[in-house]
């Protein structure tokens, strides 16, 4: 299990922890929601460290099926009677809550097999959360991979990405 996010660790009505996997609709998306994710947008100073970016690696991923998501955007947020606001844009001191929301869905829906909305930090590009005992290996081809630390366009690409918000990424 890993660090807490905002719709993971959930769990099965067993309590076991289901897997799970974030993407980005866009390599900016994937960056922004994971490299810069905790840069604070009003710090004076934004810098990544390299070593977060040689951590890394960008797969581009094909679909082999119909996925179905449940969608987190205003019009369906609004008629759960949550905000954008408390769900999507809240800090990480509220993910202990906004998981139970990751966690309801997949307990009433068994028909979904994960999340989408409009990312956070790259609007308007689109995040997702695939729940690990819907969706499988199988369900998606690579059509891509780069590895953070071998592939410099990887580097050159996350540092173009980072300009956008003022973030340089140091050694």
């Amino acid at each position: 299990m890993g660090t807490a996010t905002r719709f993971a660790p959930i769990h099965d009505i067993n309590g076991n922890c289901i897997p799970s996997l974030y993407a980005g609709s866009s390599l900016e998306a994937a960056l922004f929601e994971t490299v810069f994710h905790d840069v604070p947008p009003k710090a004076k100073l934004k810098t990544v460290a390299r070593s977060r970016v040689d951590v890394m690696s960008h797969t581009t991923l094909v679909t082999n099926r119909q996925i179905v998501l449940a969608k987190l955007r205003r019009p369906d947020l609004s008629k759960w009677r949550v905000s954008r606001r408390d769900l999507i844009e809240s800090t990480a001191k509220f993910y202990s809550q906004t998981y139970l929301w990751a966690e309801a869905i997949h307990h009433q829906f068994p028909h979904i097999d994960g999340l989408v909305w409009t990312s956070n930090q790259c609007d308007p590009d689109d995040a997702y959360l695939f729940y690990g005992d819907r969706v499988f290996e199988s369900d998606f081809t690579e059509s891509d991979t780069r590895d953070g630390s071998l592939d410099l366009s990887f580097l050159s690409d996350a540092r173009t990405a980072g300009i956008r918000a003022g973030i340089t990424i140091i050694i």
